[in-house]
């Protein structure tokens, strides 16, 4: 029986929007993923010679990209007289499988292993009143019942917070607590375990009216992952920590897609898994990146990164101009290992070996700065082809090993400048077009704009490479660089907006 075939990768929004359109027509495919069976790539590439994601095959037929299966799959709802389901029928599912032995689906063992996101990370149970909880119902029960208000003190504004008195009140109808000196035990209990804290951190729990607390997971809403004070030792490799904690969002993402493959950001929140993934991420508080190789740390970087603004664009919002995107990479923050990281402290500050931001002044970590520790000791340019900002323009996410570092950088890079939409070439006018990216970090990769036309041909291959060569070779070779596309691959998003985070960045929670 023949079928459609699909190579992907787990966060490609292309290969998703392809396996939309497929499904949303009935039209059933087997997906190889080249994550998870690496050794499929090369078939890929002998197949199609393109390193891009997702490449679509019907039967033996190489159809193209995800752009080309849907203009295919268009012109197939244009016929009138069979349905496109009836349509792959006849012209695929009916015919045999596929010959090409590089089309087999892969058997044995993949390099992704099952991760189990029904049972806690921590092994720590609470018990009140003859009833126990793990971390996570105590969280969360807390999060759902306690008072949350805006109060004032001697002229300053408290966010999510709520008094003494009113935190007693809410503990004994919680736990079913027989006297307010009870609930007060209580109180101070869960303070001593994080779990409240008193606004500035002065006062123990005390009922009264004249002492403001504020549950953990409001106490810095610009750090993404401030849901509980992790206090458990982190046994695993970061490297493990992150792909756990990539997979629990992929499964988010996966669950809850839109017809044309959008991810539902308002569909994860409501999610009961979102509240899991809230305080998992909060692992991250124990991993150190001050113990990791120069390759460990950059690829758990990138990896982090990528995460992260995806988790950003769910709990903190999507900005939607230049002043707010501005506010948004350089306050939106994680606390990794004690130390807490903007989304631009993990590019230019790390990664990016400290490296000035192109629109600022000064470098992300400065001399007195501890933090510039733990910045790469060199900038490799390869980076920017795998951080992936949320927006369309941007390079697609993949995950990244130490072990294969080198390696995956290269293909990133030969992907993106293979895309049309990042790098072409008008053979006419002697003109290469190329992403924003090299015009914004232009420094990164070359000393000058004359010298940009050489360097990008070293990410090229084929006849495109051939062709710039050659243009190069003839001189005067004028480089103009693309529009960015910002908008995202998101609905039901949040608007984020600058000055936000003291009073939105939790509202995501249930009442």
């Amino acid at each position: 029986m023949g079928r459609i075939t699909i190579f992907t990768i787990e966060d490609c929004k292309f290969c998703r929007r392809t396996k939309a359109a497929l499904t949303s027509r009935n039209i059933p495919y087997t997906e190889i993923n080249i994550e998870i069976y690496p050794q499929k790539r090369t078939d890929m590439i002998s197949l199609s010679d393109k390193l891009t994601v997702p490449q679509v095959f019907f039967n033996d037929e190489h159809i193209g990209g995800s752009e080309e299966t849907l203009k295919t799959l268009s012109e197939w709802d244009e016929e009138d007289d069979e349905t496109p389901y009836d349509r792959y029928v006849r012209l695929i599912g009916s015919q045999p499988e596929p010959t090409d032995r590089r089309l087999k689906i892969p058997e044995g063992s993949s390099i992704c292993k099952e991760i189990d996101f029904t049972t806690s990370r921590t092994q720590e149970i609470f018990k009140f009143n003859d009833k126990e909880y793990t971390s996570l119902e105590l969280s969360k029960m807390l999060i759902q019942n306690m008072p949350r208000e805006s109060l004032t003190y001697w002229g300053v504004m408290y966010y999510n917070c709520f008094t003494g008195s009113s935190g007693v009140t809410a503990l004994m109808k919680m736990f079913d607590l027989n006297s307010r000196e009870d609930a007060m035990k209580v109180g101070l209990r869960l303070q001593r375990k994080h779990y409240l804290s008193h606004v500035c951190g002065d006062h123990p729990f005390k009922d009264s009216d004249g002492f403001y607390f504020r549950l953990q997971a409001y106490q810095t809403p610009a750090v993404l992952n401030s849901f509980r004070v992790w206090c458990a030792k982190v046994d695993e490799k970061p490297s493990v920590v992150i792909n756990r904690l990539s997979k629990l969002w992929s499964q988010l993402e996966s669950t809850h897609l839109s017809e044309d493959g959008k991810v539902d950001l308002a569909a994860i929140r409501n999610d009961e898994l979102y509240w899991k993934l809230e305080e998992d991420v909060c692992e991250l508080q124990n991993v150190h990146l001050k113990h990791m190789k120069e390759d460990q740390k950059k690829a758990f970087v990138i990896n982090l990164y990528n995460l992260l603004v995806k988790y950003a664009f769910c709990k903190v919002g999507i900005a939607e101009t230049s002043t707010d995107r501005s506010s948004f990479f350089g306050n939106v923050s994680i606390n990794v290992g004690g130390c807490i990281y903007s989304l631009d402290d993990l590019e230019h500050g790390i990664l990016r070996a400290n490296t000035k931001h192109p629109y600022q002044l000064s470098k992300r970590f400065g001399i007195m700065d501890t933090r510039k520790n733990v910045a790469l000791k060199s900038l490799d340019p390869r980076i920017h082809f795998s951080l992936n900002c949320g927006a369309k323009s941007c390079p697609p996410v993949v995950k990244y090993s130490a072990e294969s570092l080198d390696t995956d950088l290269n293909l990133s890079a030969m992907a993106f400048c293979e895309d049309e939409n990042n790098v072409s070439i008008d053979e006419e006018n002697n003109e290469l077009q190329l992403s924003k990216l090299f015009f914004w970090y232009m420094a990164d990769f070359v000393k000058s704009k004359d010298e940009l036309p050489a360097k990008v041909a070293g990410y090229l291959r084929g006849e495109k490479k051939l062709l710039l060569n050659k243009l190069i070779e003839q001189g005067n070779v004028t480089v103009t660089f693309k529009e960015y596309d910002w908008s995202s691959n998101n609905i039901n998003a949040i608007t984020y907006k600058q000055g936000d985070l003291k009073d939105r960045s939790i509202s995501i929670f249930s009442k």
